[in-house]
């Protein structure tokens, strides 16, 4: 599993609360062709009071899966004209993607143009780093020897990192007991070698950590810290622009603009690593995206497709002042048409009565050591769920069931289920609930969302749809653990009243570009009239911690 971590912004979580919540004057609808598609759309959008006029008809072949080319050249452009055409670019902060809307965006093409010419340059730039580090370790091998050394061979071009790491590292030992027999201008001068050799080698934000190594910081000189300090500004300033430019659309000329600043902060080896992860992302192509969360940027000229983008809209992330808006996006879909109308009455009508039943919370008993545990592992998220459960029978009134083994909840054993969040089953949906009307509950696993409109499918999302909750959430495909929302983010917020579905769903989301799907009403909002959590009782990472606004206003300022 893989963990991305995000710049956090300390702003006060509660300053949002005077952003008004989402409107249906907010959202428009996206529908396929399709007929099934077109009704759904029409009944949600008079279901919620939402002009008819807001529904765009998609020009798309109906199904699960639609190819990359056919998202950046057609759907993609049709979608932001028709937006512009209805004056709706600066107005909509939610699209609504309906029935037979394809659920996937396959990946790039690996024969594409572009995609070889940079293919190409990464091969190319490495040799000539790697060429360049030998020459490195040949200097290494001049200094302060009394015999000229021999000519090193030329450099396999796919020699590791790890093994030039160890190289460096080996010549650079014996070079620093070369110069420590040296004395007066000749020592001076085979250690002002030794590290502009490092530097080039290992980067400036090598040369600090060699200094945070070997130096009692308290201890070290004014001029020295003076010196340092600058450094460190120079290694911080690149590394921000070096962040900027991944964001933006690989190419060519984009890999020279980080290799430049890398050359500089992570030296010969730093730049190298980088080729090697990027060739390895090349190969893998994972460029693939959930059409859900790939429309959520819409309105970005310019991103890279692999892998995912920190969402901007998370509590944790926060946005620029210069960066386009973020769609908010939700899915009308089951696996049979009348269980999406029933799904849209049902969050209409919970809404007003509010959501009333149990709570079921399935981890799997992972001890947790946070010395030892990433933000990204297994242990992380049961300790979540943990967590979770004691917030809400601490704070809440709700009746709360936690089942702390390794075993899933059985058949049966859960009634009168109002929201649920467990794991790990995967594709194997347990019958242990029985949902209340307006239900909510995800399960954490890696393909659950893979076949949403199959009836009878055993993965989680459609075999809850067809079994009564009113939304979910899930991956289209391998999404990586740390791509759902964290279960005492998700739900805890949701609880407090103050955020519709989606809101609550981007707002604890921490990727986009990626594998997600939210399936639900985005405007039901199941505790907006009997709130069961105080927003006080939130985690403190939240209520320290505020997205950057997600209102018309601010969408406004920045769409195209």
């Amino acid at each position: 599993m893989k963990w991305l971590g995000g710049c956090l912004i300390v702003l006060g979580f509660c300053a949002s609360a005077t952003q008004a919540a989402l409107a249906p004057d907010e959202l428009a609808i996206l529908a396929a062709a399709s007929p099934q598609s077109r009704k759904l759309a029409a009944y949600y959008a008079q279901a919620r009071g939402i002009p008819a006029s807001r529904i765009c008809v998609l020009d798309v072949k109906p199904g699960a899966d639609l190819d990359r080319a056919s998202w950046e050249e057609r759907a993609r452009p049709a979608i932001a004209a028709w937006l512009r055409d209805q004056g709706l670019q600066k107005k909509a902060r939610c699209l609504v993607t309906c029935w037979d809307v394809p659920l996937r965006i396959g990946p790039r093409s690996r024969s594409l143009p572009a995609v070889v010419a940079r293919s190409e340059n990464l091969v190319r730039t490495r040799a000539l780093r790697v060429k360049r580090f030998a020459e490195l370790l040949q200097r290494l091998g001049t200094v302060a020897a009394r015999d000229k050394p021999p000519d090193r061979p030329a450099p396999d071009p796919k020699v590791s990192a790890v093994e030039l790491a160890k190289e460096i590292e080996a010549a650079m030992k014996e070079a620093q007991g070369r110069v420590q027999r040296l004395e007066g201008a000749a020592k001076k001068q085979g250690e002002a070698l030794l590290e502009s050799t490092f530097v080039a080698g290992a980067g400036e934000a090598g040369l600090l950590e060699l200094v945070r190594r070997q130096h009692d910081t308290l201890k070290i000189p004014d001029e020295m810290a003076r010196q340092l300090d600058k450094l460190r500004a120079n290694v911080e300033r690149r590394q921000r622009e070096i962040r900027a430019l991944g964001f933006r659309t690989d190419s060519v000329v984009r890999d020279e603009q980080i290799l430049d600043r890398l050359d500089q902060t992570g030296g010969l080896l730093g730049s190298i690593r980088w080729i090697d992860e990027q060739q390895g992302a090349l190969e893998k192509n994972q460029t693939q995206a959930s059409f859900d969360s790939e429309l959520s940027l819409l309105w970005w000229p310019d991103y890279s497709p692999l892998l995912w983008q920190p969402n901007p809209l998370h509590y944790a992330v926060g946005s620029t002042p210069d960066q386009p808006p973020v769609l908010m996006v939700s899915r009308l879909a089951a696996p049979a048409p009348e269980l999406v109308r029933k799904m849209i009455d049902a969050s209409i009508a919970t809404e007003k009565a509010g959501l009333k039943g149990k709570v079921y919370l399935d981890a799997r008993g992972m001890p947790f050591d946070p010395k030892r545990d990433s933000m990204g592992s297994y242990a992380f998220h049961d300790q979540s769920l943990r967590e979770l459960a004691e917030r809400l029978k601490k704070h809440t009134k709700l009746e709360v069931v936690l089942d702390n083994r390794g075993e899933l909840f059985q058949p049966g054993q859960c009634p009168e289920a109002a929201l649920y969040c467990g794991w790990y089953s995967l594709g194997k949906y347990v019958d242990a609930f029985t949902w209340v009307p307006g239900a909510v509950g995800y399960h954490i696993a890696s393909s659950e969302a893979v076949d949403l409109l199959k009836p009878g499918s055993s993965q989680w999302c459609p075999a809850m749809l067809e079994r009564g909750v009113a939304a979910t959430l899930g991956p289209a495909f391998e999404p990586y653990l740390v791509a759902f929302p964290l279960p005492d983010d998700f739900f805890p917020l949701l609880l407090t009243g103050r955020y519709s579905l989606v809101e609550t769903y981007y707002r604890t989301a921490p990727f986009l570009s990626w594998a997600m799907v939210l399936v639900g009403d985005p405007l039901y909002n199941p505790f907006k009239s009997h709130p069961a959590l105080d927003e006080s009782a939130l985690p403190d990472r939240m209520r320290t911690l505020q997205p950057a606004s997600v209102s018309s206003s601010s969408a406004a300022a920045n769409a195209p």
